[in-house]
């Protein structure tokens, strides 16, 4: 819990500190790239890469300890060790990024950073003139990264390696939930091709030197990228599997179609990153690249030959095959929270708590926006419509609205972790707690039907505001209107300061959290009053039903062919022991010759 919230906090202050530094320089009309501090700021953004996904894996080990201990354990000591490892060795980078301006001159060696990592680029524009220096700084990089993997292998290992006290679990220990299972095996997969890439782009260095990129690099750049929306299915899958331990904390799970959903989305996404791998690999001619949206990929073929055509098709035929399973699978497992019922019945279903109704609605407003976007791009692929700009600028605009959605469903999380652990699952986070989760879930809302609606009204685009991650400055003027612009200021401003104050509140409730106030009771003053819940879409007429339709179908599909599986292996068992029974049968030519048989 301590490394998560680290390294939420570590998140959110770079990612503030950023956004004010940005905003100051809009009010100033200067160009960002003027700003030494804007610069560091902007690197030290990109050095938080792993956070998320470091911090899921954490969540996911720390819902099994409680499980296995009934609230009353903790991962083994090498663990939380480990779990240390990851998050300083994360913060080291994110500090040494910050600390080169003040020990260099950066205005004579300009600072650059690698892409998808956050890593100086050693072979870039180094800072460092001095080589004693840069094999200082070489050395405590590659200790950071060293660390950062080390104790992420054994942290995965101590997940499957933990035992309870026998004393507190009675019988036999279950298997890894299927929740956390996944989580780890994109974890898994997640770390293994950033490290690859890491270990390409150091190959490709030595021996290309700063001019040279090696094919297998090549590659691992094209495979990260279909492993972006990892962390957001993570975060569905352990949303749904603490909405089943609310209502039993000991062998609570999600519906059996559901849990199979998780297994479809992460086996998608894992087979689509080895495809990514192989085929550029195997086909020398064929490239990869990141595709319209996070996740998806695209296929280049060079030559244009009749074999290399077909293989174009059945590449692109396979990637519209893998989308629609992860969408199709996560819409089920959204559904399968709504429509979970309590062992003993539904009057005993405890209503959806105001956590995991601010996380639905952040994995709503994220998967929607990433659908539309998909769909945009796959009729303009199909149709060839080159008309359609105005909705191309909207949802690309609202693209970046969604960006701090998995962190805030992390953190959102582990505050419920905490407040059911030291109240016996009996408790719920503070109040105020939950107004702070409600104003941050609402300005990431506000801002995302913003991108959406206000191009309706105005002809122009809704530019959000710089804290997302835009890296052009933000034109103080969106409407023709004077009082238009006005408007929008405000709002955008108001919902930037709603989402760092509702973080804020949430950090600051976890450390003030106490088994007497963990009872969801007090608020905050005015905006407990006028902050209610985010919408869900339960709230419209008839969508809950059609949640249920479309649960149980697409889980009754994805169990059908296990079911497929299972009974074609139970008959062949069966038959065979239907022979072997004959075979003893006739041998021991008894009376009773079924029970010589057995």
């Amino acid at each position: 819990m301590k490394c998560t919230i680290n390294l939420t906090i570590q998140y959110m202050a770079v990612f503030t500190a950023l956004g004010i530094c940005r905003s100051y320089l809009d009010f100033q009309q200067r160009t960002y790239e003027d700003s030494a501090v804007q610069k560091a700021l902007k690197h030290a953004s990109e050095t938080v890469f792993y956070a998320p996904m470091a911090c899921l894996l954490f969540v996911g080990f720390r819902m099994r300890v409680l499980q296995l201990t009934k609230g009353q354990g903790n991962p083994q000591d090498w663990v939380q060790l480990a779990m240390q490892g990851v998050a300083y060795s994360i913060l080291a980078n994110t500090v040494m990024v910050l600390l080169i301006p003040i020990f260099t001159d950066v205005k004579a060696h300009e600072i650059e950073l690698e892409k998808n990592t956050g890593d100086l680029k050693v072979n870039g524009k180094n800072p460092f003139a001095n080589e004693s220096l840069a094999t200082v700084f070489n050395c405590m990089r590659y200790a950071c990264f060293l660390a950062l993997y080390v104790g992420f292998v054994a942290v995965v290992a101590g997940l499957f390696m933990f035992e309870p006290d026998p004393n507190v679990w009675d019988g036999p220990v279950p298997e890894v939930s299927p929740a956390v299972f996944c989580t780890c095996i994109l974890s898994c997969a997640f770390f293994a091709i950033y490290c690859l890439l890491a270990i390409s782009r150091t190959y490709s260095q030595l021996k290309g030197g700063t001019k040279f990129t090696s094919k297998f690099e090549e590659v691992m750049l094209g495979a990260a990228d279909t492993l972006a929306m990892a962390p957001m299915f993570c975060v569905l899958f352990l949303g749904a599997r603490m909405r089943a331990l609310q209502m039993d904390p000991v062998q609570g799970n999600p519906q059996r179609w559901a849990q199979n959903c998780f297994y479809l989305c992460s086996w998608a996404l894992i087979v689509q990153c080895i495809v990514a791998i192989t085929i550029p690999l195997v086909v020398q001619s064929a490239k990869v690249s990141k595709g319209a949206v996070e996740g998806d990929m695209q296929f280049t073929i060079g030559e244009d030959k009749e074999g290399t055509s077909m293989l174009a098709k059945s590449l692109a035929v396979f990637r519209w095959i893998v989308m629609l399973s992860i969408y199709g699978a996560g819409i089920a497992v959204v559904c399968s929270v709504f429509t979970i019922e309590h062992p003993d019945g539904p009057e005993y279903t405890p209503p959806i708590s105001p956590t995991m109704q601010c996380v639905i609605n952040l994995a709503f407003q994220y998967f929607l926006i990433y659908l539309l976007v998909w769909i945009f791009y796959t009729v303009n692929e199909l149709t060839g419509l080159e008309d359609a700009a105005d909705i191309k600028d909207t949802i690309e605009s609202a693209k970046a609205t969604v960006q701090f959605a998995p962190m805030l469903s992390v953190l959102f999380i582990a505050t419920r972790m905490r407040a059911l652990q030291i109240t016996e699952n009996r408790g719920s986070p503070q109040g105020f707690v939950q107004d702070g989760m409600y104003l941050a879930t609402w300005a990431v809302m506000i801002q995302f039907l913003m991108c959406l609606i206000l191009p309706f009204f105005t002809g122009k685009k809704y530019e959000i505001e710089s804290l997302a991650g835009s890296d052009t400055p933000l034109k103080p003027v969106n409407v023709q209107n004077k009082y238009g612009a006005w408007a929008v200021t405000i709002i955008r401003y108001s919902a930037l300061l709603a989402l760092l104050g509702g973080v804020a509140t949430v950090i600051t409730g976890v450390f003030l959290m106490t088994p007497e106030t963990a009872n969801g009771r007090g608020s905050i003053p005015f905006v407990g009053k006028h902050v209610s819940r985010p919408p869900l879409a339960t709230d419209m007429p008839g969508v809950k039903g059609a949640m249920e339709d479309t649960g149980e179908n697409i889980g009754s599909s994805v169990d059908s062919a296990q079911e497929t599986t299972e009974g074609a292996v139970a008959e062949t068992t069966e038959e065979a022991m239907s022979v072997s029974d004959a075979a003893v049968s006739t041998a021991a030519d008894v009376p009773s010759k079924v029970g010589a048989g057995k």
